[in-house]
Order: C-alpha cells, then sequence, then structure tokens
C-alpha cells in the first residue's frame, strides 16, 4: 500500500545530531525574542542531550519576519526534535521575550527532567526575596500608575509605562487581573497569574521533580544530564543588589566614539552641530525620524528652526524657533513612571542567568548571555570555578568561547567593549587563539520591529559592527538570511563557516565540532 502523502503544511522535522564531542545549536527565528535548542553528544549514542534555553519574543515582532513565524510551528519542531523530552530547560529570566512562549497550547505534551532557574527566583534565598519584594511593590504601584495615568487621558505616557510592564508581565496591564507577589517556584497558582508566572510554573509543573535547580554564580561544574562530555559553567547573575543595580558600560567598556552617544555617532550632522550628545540614546531622535517631520535642512533647520512658526534670536543671532517642542526632552520620558519602569526592566534583564557550555574539559565553550548588563558582566571575572582540585578562570572559559549568544538583542549596555588585556570581561577576551578562527555572534533581532520602538537600537550598529569584525562576517542576526550575509575576508575560514550552518524559515543551525 503506497505511504499517505503528508499535507503541505505540516512541518518537515530535520533532527539535531551533533557530532562525537561537538554539538548543535538551533538558534529558533521566533522574532525578537530568544529561543535555542543545543544538542550535545549524549551517553546514548542514540540519543543527544537535548537543552532548551528560553522561548519568548515581543508581540508582533515575528509578523516582521519574512516570511513570517509563529511560535506554534517552532514548538512543534522542537517536540519533534526532542521527542517531546527536553533533559534541561533553562530560564535566564522572567521577561515576556524569553517565556512566553511556555504554555500548554504551544508545548501540549512537553515533558522536562530538569529546569534551571536563577539564584534570584529561590524563594529560601534571603536576599531573593528582598529583591522580589522590592520588584513586586514597584510593579504593583506602575500597573496602577499606568491606569490613573490613561484614564487622565495621558496615553502617550500610560503607552510607555506599558511598554515595560509588559516585559514582566508577558501581557499589557490594562488585560493583567492577577497578583504580582508570586514567586517562581510557586507562582502562578492565581488563574489570573501573569502570563509571565503562569509560562514559569508550566515548565516546572512539566518537569520531573517539579522543583527547579536555582543556580548561583562560580559554582563547582555542573554536568549536564545524559551528556557524555558536556557540561556548564554560571557566571551570572552576581549575588550583590549594588551590582545588580549597575547597568550601563563606562569610559573603555562603551563600543563607539566614547565622547559621542553610539547611537547617533553616524549621524554626522548631529554629531557636527552638538559635538557629543549628553543623552541616553533612549532620549534621542534619529535623524531620519527628524528629516520626516517637514525639517527642510539639515539638523532642524540649523538649530530648531521652522519657517511655519516664529522665531526668536539665539545668543550668536542665528534664528531659532522659540516654542518648537525638540528643544527640550520630551516630556514623557522625564515622566517618574516611565523612568521607573525602564530602571524596574532593566533590573530584571542584569539579573539575567548566564551559562557557558563547555564541550569537554578544556576544550570549546558557547556563551549564553541572555540579557546580563554591565554589573553582572562585571562580576563575572570576581572569582574562579572550582573543578575538582583545579580551577577555571572565567578568563580562560571566555577564551575558548567559539559561539556567544549577543546580550540583550545587541543592546548598547550588554556587551562590554574592551582590548583582549581588558581587567574586566568584554568581548576582546573572547575566542582567542585558535578559536579566533570560528568565533560566531549570534543576535536575536529582528530590526524591523525594534524600530518601531522609540529609542530601541537593537542591534547597536557600533556593536553589530564590532561583531562582525571580531568574527570576521561569522554573525547570525534572527531577522537576516544566510544568502544576504557579507563575506568574512578570509575565505577557507567562510567556506568552513557556511559548511557548518544551515538555515530554514524556522531557524538558523550551526554545527561545533569538538
Amino acid at each position: 500500500m503506497a505511504k499517505k502523502p503528508k499535507p503541505k503544511n505540516e512541518p518537515v522535522i530535520v533532527p539535531l545530531i551533533p557530532p562525537a564531542g561537538g554539538a548543535v545549536i538551533r538558534m529558533y527565528r521566533i522574532g525578537h525574542g530568544d529561543c535555542f535548542l543545543i544538542a550535545f553528544e549524549g551517553v546514548d549514542p542514540a540519543k543527544p542531550c537535548f537543552v532548551l534555553i528560553d522561548c519568548g519574543y515581543k508581540p508582533g515582532s515575528p509578523k516582521l519576519m519574512e516570511p513570517p513565524t509563529n511560535v506554534r510551528d517552532i514548538a512543534a519542531d522542537i517536540a519533534g526534535v526532542t521527542g517531546g523530552f527536553i533533559d534541561i530547560l533553562v530560564i535566564t529570566h522572567e521577561h515576556q521575550d524569553h517565556i512566553i512562549g511556555f504554555t500548554a497550547t504551544n508545548f501540549p505534551d512537553l515533558k522536562v527532567g530538569k529546569v534551571w532557574f536563577s539564584w534570584t527566583e529561590n524563594p529560601e534565598d534571603e536576599l531573593a526575596n528582598r529583591l522580589r519584594r522590592k520588584h513586586n511593590d514597584t510593579l504593583a504601584w506602575l500597573i496602577d500608575a499606568s491606569r490613573n495615568l490613561r484614564s487622565l487621558g495621558a496615553v502617550e505616557s500610560a503607552d510607555a509605562v506599558s511598554t515595560f510592564l509588559e516585559f514582566e508581565l508577558g501581557e499589557p496591564p490594562e488585560e493583567f487581573q492577577g497578583k504580582v507577589t508570586n514567586a517562581a517556584a510557586g507562582g502562578g497558582k492565581d488563574p489570573a497569574a501573569s502570563v509571565n508566572k503562569q509560562a514559569m510554573k508550566f515548565v516546572v509543573d512539566r518537569s520531573s521533580d517539579k522543583q527547579p535547580a536555582f543556580l548561583y554564580p562560580h559554582e563547582v561544574v555542573r554536568p549536564l544530564p545524559a551528556a557524555k562530555t558536556a557540561r556548564a559553567f554560571v557566571l551570572g547573575p552576581p549575588c550583590d543588589e549594588e551590582k545588580l543595580d549597575d547597568l550601563n558600560p563606562i569610559g573603555s567598556e562603551i563600543f563607539g566614539d566614547k565622547h559621542v552617544d553610539a547611537a547617533i555617532a553616524p549621524r554626522p550632522e548631529l554629531v557636527a552641530k552638538t559635538g557629543k550628545s549628553p543623552f541616553w540614546n533612549g532620549f534621542v531622535i534619529p535623524l531620519e525620524e527628524a528629516r520626516g517631520l517637514n525639517f527642510e535642512s539639515s539638523f532642524f533647520r540649523d538649530n530648531y528652526g521652522d519657517e511655519n512658526a516664529g522665531k526668536t534670536e539665539q545668543a550668536d543671532g542665528e534664528p531659532i524657533l522659540a516654542n518648537t517642542a525638540w528643544r527640550r526632552i520630551d516630556s514623557d520620558w522625564a515622566n517618574p513612571s516611565i523612568q521607573m519602569a525602564l530602571a524596574m526592566n532593566n533590573d530584571t534583564n542584569n539579573a539575567s542567568l548566564v551559562l557557558a557550555f563547555e564541550l569537554s574539559k578544556g576544550g570549546k565553550v558557547l556563551l549564553f548571555a541572555a540579557d546580563a548588563q554591565a554589573g553582572n558582566w562585571r562580576s563575572w571575572a570576581e572569582a574562579t570555578i572550582q573543578d575538582g582540585s583545579e580551577s577555571v578562570s572565567v578568563q580562560d572559559l571566555l577564551g575558548r568561547a567559539v559561539v556567544y549568544k549577543t546580550g540583550h538583542h545587541g543592546s548598547h549596555n550588554a556587551t562590554l567593549n574592551g582590548p583582549a588585556n581588558s581587567s574586566y570581561p568584554s568581548l576582546g577576551w573572547m575566542g582567542k587563539g585558535k578559536y579566533q578562527s570560528e568565533f560566531t555572534a549570534m543576535i536575536t533581532a529582528v530590526r524591523k520591529w525594534a524600530e518601531t520602538q522609540k529609542g530601541w537600537d537593537h542591534p547597536q550598529p557600533a556593536i553589530k559592527s564590532a561583531l562582525l569584525e571580531k568574527a570576521d562576517g561569522r554573525v547570525l542576526q534572527t531577522d537576516t538570511p544566510l544568502e544576504t550575509m557579507v563575506a568574512g575576508s578570509n575565505n577557507a575560514q567562510w567556506e568552513a563557516f557556511m559548511g557548518r550552518v544551515k538555515q530554514t524559515s524556522l531557524y538558523f543551525d550551526l554545527k561545533i565540532d569538538p
């Protein structure tokens, strides 16, 4: 009897088969968000050890992919590849673009061996509980503030607050009806709890022991259940409230011109007029946006002028608009509610779980930095990690890195600049010596979606340029097809890279040999 043909819309499942002693990383093109499935060589030759890191996205971003993607197809692929069983499921932090894919609808038959959370979710940790109370108090206050702003007609301010709250809740605050006091380990008991809390509870409920492991930095090396040689090093987040509050790079840690905001460095008209920007990127109006506001000459008609309004005289006699809104920072961004929401959002990012997977002892390393920001980065090298009778330094680990999952979609404060001999962990520490020829960066960003958000420069051009230079072109970005990538300068290395990477509309596969 002839086999019944598959429906045309049924996805083709391509298995992940790691080489002996190596791995395959499947980077899902889920939208503006993270979802990675890693297959390590297993103890059982017939079954790899599967590690799933996050599964989330910003709503609307998958539709801006070409072609568009959707989370259900990605979840079906994960289930098909793994047989429905994930050895280790990692939740890096409680943000919408990392966890909202974890639902019973998307993963109806999911089974999980172990769930890994950051220590910040541990209900028995005193510092974690204090941080959680602070976060929940702020979140509850901001939910009320968002609703009050909207009821008062301050729609633009309410929308700005809602943008950040949606990260924390997994849904717009206008739709949230639950409580914000649940800890992740036991959260979600309230049927109206946030989407994020429900996602975290869902993966724990699907685990074999119904209890997550809470990971602390600089612990002993963690084995991966069912993996033959691969293991994990925990680098962050730091167990230090001051470091968790330390969000932004300074001095030599910054990419681009140190005296000009990197986001405006490519805009010569603005730089030439101001010399430097005193403002964070989120407060800068992109020149292309300004040009769309009927300003007829460069840099706001030579310092904010407009022929359709009255003018006054500047000190040097140059005409300038007296009443233009562009003379001042947008009042919405000065709103305390928005500033508080932004700070809370950054705090959650900086509490990201950072993992370095080592394929074998002393071998290649895969660095997954989630959304860790400056204070998290600096803390990595504050201690060594005990490996039996030996100590492993983070500088050594990063030097062997052949893959870097770029922090926070390529945001300005989630990758630290620095040379190979910098005194702090930086891009310069990664992929040294023989590992340089294979070093590859992965950026989980959809540029078209980021451009719809005020001040979101994902990925920041200066950081992407540095990654392209560091990796000699080997940079995979969610929205960028392989055929549009610019080849690296070393032909042999580029051909080897292209032989190890494959793509479909749903994902990139990158094979890592031992």
